[in-house]
């Protein structure tokens, strides 16, 4: 693939800067994962590039693919959905941005990040600035990263059930938990009608020390989000 002129579909995930005028642009692609490129002279006033990326858009882009290292030229771009509903709207925002910093960390190479990208980019359509977005983005991640949480012996009737954290699954381990049925009723369906405000924050923290565990994620980015989630105004 060294040499050739690539052709794909991306969704932007970070952006920062390479010069004085020209960027580094991470994008997620369904037949090629994370993928880094170089964006000469993006900021110049008569660029190309100008107005044809931002966070979160999702595009048409090609770009000449190098034998060594991970940074790609740009050649072109060509914007697909602009996400002009997130603008303005800092909870979604901050949810989309952590979003995009999961999938960067994850997502697998090549064509296995398909899933990874039709999920990210349905996610982003229509981002819920709320505790239950967190929760099914949270485990939709674990679950495409084959690390989500198993309830299948999880018992309903009983008050609450051990949870070994560090195996998975019910049971006791290195870290055990304590989850009632309606913290396992709120991981399994966190938009519910009959999912309490209690029983999210409940799923919220059992997943942070999840998480926090399988994949030493910062604590420090995740609590912060929830603190935003958490504001009323």
């Amino acid at each position: 693939m060294a040499g050739e002129i690539v052709r794909t579909d991306g969704i932007v995930l970070a952006i920062r800067p390479w010069s004085r005028t020209s960027h580094v642009v991470a994008w997620l692609t369904p037949d090629h994962g994370v993928v880094s490129t170089l964006v000469k002279g993006a900021v110049r006033p008569k660029s190309a590039f100008l107005g044809q990326y931002d966070l979160f858009y999702a595009c048409e882009l090609l770009y000449y693919a190098r034998a060594s290292g991970d940074l790609h030229a740009l050649r072109e771009v060509t914007p697909r959905r602009f996400r002009e509903h997130l603008r303005g709207k800092w909870r979604e925002t901050a949810l989309a941005a952590y979003a995009a910093d999961l999938v960067r960390a994850l997502a697998p190479p090549d064509d296995e990040a398909a899933a990874w990208y039709a999920f990210l980019d349905g996610f982003l359509e229509a981002v819920p600035g709320t505790a239950a977005g967190l929760v099914r983005l949270e485990m939709e991640v674990l679950r495409l990263a084959g690390l989500a949480p198993d309830f299948s012996d999880f018992d309903p009737s009983a008050e609450w059930t051990p949870f070994a954290v560090d195996r998975g699954r019910v049971g006791t381990g290195l870290r055990t938990l304590r989850l009632a049925p309606r913290t396992v009723a709120a991981l399994r369906r966190p938009d519910a009608l009959t999912t309490k405000e209690d029983a999210l924050a409940d799923a919220v923290r059992f997943l942070g020390v999840f998480l926090s565990f399988h994949l030493e994620t910062p604590p420090e980015v995740r609590r912060g989000l929830v603190g935003l989630l958490a504001r009323t105004s």
